[in-house]
């Protein structure tokens, strides 16, 4: 990552302390002997505001005598559900659409692996939702309506992360796509230049009666020729991916109001 990134390793010497902001809050880091104490900030942006000495407040990790701290992006660890917004595909026709997921900011002591991580900490916090039938859904974090038709929008920043959505409506009649998920925790995450992105969500709608296919993978358009992977996928258990992907799916071309 880039030396002025938040997404890198920071190194901190005990008894030194970090204030880094991020979105509508700013993370307090500060190294001792052999741990660090981490506080977050609620409804702080300017890290002048904050007192070093109110890190001790925070949650103390002990994890030896490295002053390496690395923050790292991964992925949420829920399913999104992406409201449709008015988006409604013809028959048989191809839609590819993005959408920002807001990351979450992982801490590791040392270096990146399972043993080192410390505490995970969301970028924004989204809202708490429920998608499907209340006996037979999942709980999920709702992602809103706001998407982007194209790929190279510059108002994605280094919080967030491209998701390329592909819905194919294999399907005789018109597809007005009310909620859809999108399971971010079978999701894999990458760097393409300055940006980064998700694995491609590619969906196929067979009908009302037929549960809709999903996969993700890789593409040269979004992820270059050698994609570079950033975060592995939480979850790889397919077995999930079978779930129902779209739910509350309006036909509009028998709507009467």
């Amino acid at each position: 990552m880039e030396k002025n990134s938040l997404f890198r390793k920071w190194s901190i010497q005990p008894g030194e302390a970090e204030l880094i902001p991020c979105n509508t809050f700013v993370l307090g880091v500060r190294r001792e002997k052999e741990g660090w104490f981490i506080k977050v900030f609620d409804d702080v942006s300017n890290p002048e505001e904050v007192n070093k000495d109110d890190i001790r407040e925070g949650e103390y990790y002990h994890s030896g005598k490295s002053n390496s701290l690395i923050i790292a992006p991964a992925l949420q660890y829920k399913p999104l559900v992406f409201k449709g917004n008015k988006m409604v595909i013809a028959p048989h026709q191809r839609m590819t659409f993005f959408v920002r997921i807001p990351l979450v900011l992982q801490l590791y002591f040392s270096k990146i692996q399972e043993d080192n991580l410390l505490k995970e900490i969301p970028s924004r916090r989204l809202s708490d939702t429920w998608f499907g039938e209340p006996d037979n859904g999942v709980a999920a974090f709702s992602l809103g309506n706001e998407y982007h038709l194209n790929f190279d929008s510059k108002d994605f920043n280094e919080l967030e992360a491209v998701c390329p959505v592909t819905i194919f409506n294999n399907w005789d009649q018109q597809l007005e796509v009310q909620r859809l998920i999108i399971k971010a925790d079978n999701m894999s995450l990458f760097r393409n230049d300055l940006k980064l992105v998700t694995s491609v969500v590619k969906l196929e709608y067979r009908g009302q009666d037929n549960i809709s296919s999903v996969s993700y993978g890789t593409s040269k358009q979004y992820h270059g020729d050698n994609p570079n992977v950033l975060a592995k996928a939480r979850n790889d258990d397919t077995k999930s991916l079978l779930k129902a992907n779209f739910h509350f799916i309006r036909n509009i071309y028998n709507r009467t109001e």
